[in-house]
């Protein structure tokens, strides 16, 4: 009876299996646009622009790091100063020994 079941069961998922590609190969024939709101499939050419258009992005994203990367430096230059300002006189004269 178990046999039987787990047969039945596994003859069951192999239809559904099979049904499931089968209606999908067919909708992509005869159906495209149901093809992708159903699975997100895009055509090539979709593909190709939103590449381009990604490929712009980072072009644009690259010819900005250069002045980002001068901030960055400023800024870091800024935190020195502001550092140096913000210790105390003793603490910059007092040498540092690390013997106990």
């Amino acid at each position: 009876m178990i046999k039987l079941a787990i047969l039945s069961f596994s003859v069951f998922i192999v239809i559904g299996i099979g049904i499931h590609f089968l209606g999908f190969r067919v909708a992509i024939r005869f159906s495209p646009e149901m093809t992708k709101e159903m699975g997100g499939v895009i055509t090539r050419k979709e593909f190709d622009e939103i590449e381009a258009m990604y490929r712009e992005k980072l072009q644009i994203l690259e010819r900005q790091l250069p002045a980002i990367e001068s901030k960055i430096a400023t800024l870091s230059v800024l935190k020195n100063q502001f550092s140096e300002l913000a210790t105390p006189t003793p603490i910059k004269s007092k040498p540092q020994n690390n013997e106990n």
